[in-house]
């Protein structure tokens, strides 16, 4: 099943909670108050890779193929668990939670058009979809 998240793909986002896995690269360290940019989500898992935050080795075998580069151990980022990430504000530049505003244009023809906005509830301002 599905969950719905306020979280979005190119959102700057906090780890607020967590520590290393056993699978994680010996260097990183926890990655608690790490702040980086959505990469990817997986609503199905409830999950999201955020860019520099749990980094994991992939070990890749030598490839007879030209066209493929020739394996060894390529590091890249790991899913976090959405619970434990924060949206940053881009006005506060606070983690925060997200709500909900719904601002309601007037169109031609009498029809009124609704759009959702996603506000920061700490200082009000408006968190813009990041492309």
């Amino acid at each position: 099943m599905e969950t719905k998240t306020r979280i979005r793909k190119n959102d700057i986002v906090q780890v607020m909670a967590g520590s290393d896995g056993g699978k994680v690269a010996a260097d990183s360290g926890n990655d608690r108050g790490k702040r980086g940019k959505v990469l990817e989500i997986d609503r199905e898992k409830n999950r999201a890779k955020v860019q520099g935050v749990k980094m994991i080795y992939r070990h890749l075998p030598v490839s007879k193929d030209p066209n493929k580069p020739g394996g060894g151990r390529i590091q890249k980022e790991a899913y976090v668990n959405l619970s434990n990430l924060a949206v940053v504000c881009p006005k506060c530049d606070a983690a925060t939670r997200i709500g909900i505003r719904e601002d309601k244009q007037e169109r031609d023809g009498g029809k009124v058009k609704t759009k959702r906005i996603r506000v920061c509830k700490k200082c009000g301002g408006d968190i813009a979809p990041r492309d």
